[in-house]
C-alpha cells in the first residue's frame, strides 16, 4: 500500500532498528521515512542494507543533532507531508515491532477521521497497551490524568475496536488530514508526552482514536515511567507532564496543579536529601508553565 507512509525515529539503537524494519517489510509496499537522530553506531549500515533488499522507497535523513523522538516526528512528518500523495503516515519508534499481519488487520478501519493503534504486547507476551481510555482534565483531586489504561483491564480482552483518549508514537496509524488540521507534532516536547499532546488535540478537533486488538505489535523494551527526579530525563518528564496540564486542563485548577505537584516532590527530595532533584524540578516547571515552553539546554543528552 504506497499511499503510506511510515515515518521511523532511530537513535543508537541498530540491532532493534534491523527488528523493526523487518517487520515492517513483511507489510508490503511502503514508502520510508527513516529519521536518524545523529546515531554513533552502525544505524546507517542498516538503512542501506534494508533499503538494497526492498522495492519500497526509502527516504534516510540524517538529522546531524539529537532531536529527541518529537523533534524525529516532526522532522519526519514533514518531509512526508511536503512529498504529498499519502493518506496515512504510520509512526513508528525503532524499540518496536509489528506482528506480519498488522497493516492487514489494520486496514478495514482506515479513514481520515481516525487515528488507529494496535495492541501492543511485551516481548514475554504479556500485554502491554498503557493507552488509556480515560484522560481526565477535570477532576480536581487527583494526581495522574491517565485513567484506566488498556492492560490489566477488562479491555486486554477485547477483540472489537474500541475507544482510547490517547496513543504512543510507537505504531499508531494516523490520517494525513489531521496533520492538515492540527499540525504536525510539536518538537518543542523533545521527549514524553508529545504524543499525548497529538492525542487531545486530535480529539478537541473532532478526531477520533481507536485500539484494534486484532493488530498487533510487540515492545522490544519495557517502558521505564520514572518519577523520581534523578537525571535528564525526569527534567522532561516533569516539564511535559506540567506542560500537558497548563495547555489542556479543563479548569483553573487543573492548569495551575502543577505549581503544587511540583512543591509535593520538592519537598520529597528535600526530606531524602536530593538536591539535584530539587534543581530538576525547579528547572521543569520554570520551563513547563513558560509562555514558550521553554527547553534548559543542560538536559539534552
Amino acid at each position: 500500500m504506497n499511499n503510506i507512509a511510515v515515518v521511523l525515529v532511530t537513535f543508537n539503537r541498530s540491532d532493534m532498528l534491523k527488528q523493526n524494519l523487518e517487520s515492517l517489510k513483511a507489510q508490503g509496499e511502503l514508502t520510508y521515512f527513516i529519521i536518524d537522530n545523529n546515531s554513533k553506531d552502525n544505524t546507517k549500515e542498516i538503512v542501506d542494507t534494508f533499503t538494497n533488499t526492498i522495492k519500497s522507497h526509502v527516504h534516510y535523513f540524517n538529522t546531524k543533532a539529537n532531536l529527541g523522538g518529537a523533534g524525529g516526528f516532526a522532522f519526519g512528518c514533514e518531509k512526508a507531508l511536503e512529498m504529498g500523495g499519502f493518506t496515512h503516515l504510520w509512526l513508528a519508534d525503532d524499540d518496536v515491532t509489528f506482528f506480519p499481519d498488522c497493516l492487514e488487520k489494520l486496514t478495514p478501519y482506515m479513514d481520515q477521521k481516525t487515528i488507529l493503534q494496535p495492541m501492543r504486547y511485551a516481548v514475554d507476551g504479556s500485554n502491554a497497551e498503557a493507552s488509556a481510555t480515560t484522560i481526565d482534565l477535570d477532576s480536581i483531586f487527583i494526581l495522574n490524568h491517565k485513567r484506566n489504561s488498556v492492560m490489566g483491564t477488562d479491555f486486554e480482552k477485547q477483540t472489537a475496536p474500541f475507544d482510547i483518549q490517547n496513543v504512543p508514537f510507537e505504531g499508531p496509524m494516523i490520517p494525513t488530514r489531521i496533520f492538515e488540521k492540527i499540525g504536525i507534532p510539536d518538537k518543542r516536547y523533545f521527549i514524553f508526552s508529545d504524543d499525548l499532546d497529538f492525542s487531545l488535540k486530535s480529539l478537541r478537533n473532532g478526531f477520533d482514536i481507536k485500539c484494534i486488538p486484532s493488530a498487533k505489535m510487540t515492545r522490544l523494551r519495557p517502558a521505564e515511567p520514572n518519577y523520581k527526579p534523578t537525571d535528564w530525563k525526569s527534567y522532561f518528564v516533569y516539564r511535559n507532564f506540567f506542560r500537558i496540564h497548563k495547555e489542556f486542563g479543563n479548569n483553573w485548577f487543573v492548569k495551575n496543579r502543577p505549581y503544587l505537584l511540583a512543591l509535593l516532590v520538592a519537598g520529597y527530595c528535600m526530606l531524602t536529601g536530593n538536591i539535584k532533584g530539587m534543581r530538576i524540578i525547579q528547572d521543569a516547571l520554570r520551563d513547563g508553565m513558560s509562555s514558550n515552553f521553554n527547553l534548559d539546554n543542560k538536559y539534552i543528552p
